[in-house]
């Protein structure tokens, strides 16, 4: 598949689940922004990735008072995100961006909720799945390895795109299965196990699948020709010009 350049991607999600969020082509998704050349979850790597292929994946967390920031890890600077404020965290060592921030650039992002059990802060009702459902806009796509959060979103603002996280010794059949009986748009895969097979079930079945993480270019091109529709890289730039050539 010819990877779909940035300026050519479609800024609004059919309106039926039966159509293609992607529009079936292979797209490449900056991870954490663009970590290849700028700080992860940062505001700078996100404009960079934006700018470099449209579209850019970011990890959300929520602190103690209600807003939310962009970060992989439960703590910055030494600190838990989901026991501090924002007033704590943005005057210390580690730079923070909000997510308002991110939200008023134009481009698609993957928002990735961290919102895991076991973790400071973990809320189990989902009240930050619906607080980023409720400003996310129509270009963007919501996942999580906490599958129950996606499900609230499908009930309660079913507008939104959403996908499922499978990590590296995950089930993407039961991914799959899940996504279909429950009305995801996205299955998101660790690349090992991604083969042919899945990919022409989940497109029988009108969902994308989307691979994590992928930063060499053959295997960029392995995974496109299978039918994979949104490749996850920390060097976007070099994956977008390879699956280019």
């Amino acid at each position: 598949m010819e990877p779909r350049a940035p300026d050519e991607a479609s800024n609004d999600p059919p309106s039926d689940q039966g159509s293609r969020f992607f529009g079936g082509s292979t797209v490449v998704v900056g991870h954490r922004g663009d970590p290849a050349r700028h700080p992860e979850n940062s505001l700078a790597g996100v404009m960079a990735g934006l700018a470099a292929v449209g579209r850019v994946e970011i990890d959300l967390r929520l602190t103690a008072d209600g807003r939310l920031i962009l970060s992989h890890d439960p703590e910055t600077a030494g600190r838990a995100i989901a026991e501090s404020t924002w007033s704590m965290l943005a005057h210390s060592d580690a730079p923070t961006c909000l997510l308002d921030e991110v939200l008023a650039i134009p481009g698609h992002l993957d928002l990735e909720l961290k919102n895991l059990p076991g973790e400071p802060g973990f809320d189990p009702e989902g009240r930050m799945a619906l607080m980023v459902a409720s400003r996310a806009r129509s270009s963007d796509i919501l996942t999580s390895f906490y599958w129950p959060d996606m499900d609230l979103i499908r009930r309660y603002a079913g507008g939104v795109p959403t996908g499922l996280l499978v990590g590296e010794g995950g089930s993407a059949p039961d991914a799959l299965a899940h996504a279909v009986d429950r009305g995801h748009r996205a299955i998101v895969l660790h690349h090992s196990l991604i083969d042919g097979g899945l990919c022409r079930a989940a497109s029988e079945a009108c969902i994308e699948v989307m691979a994590w993480t992928v930063n060499s270019v053959d295997k960029a091109r392995e995974l496109s020709g299978m039918g994979v529709t949104a490749i996850i890289s920390d060097d976007p730039r070099s994956i977008y010009a390879g699956l280019r050539e």
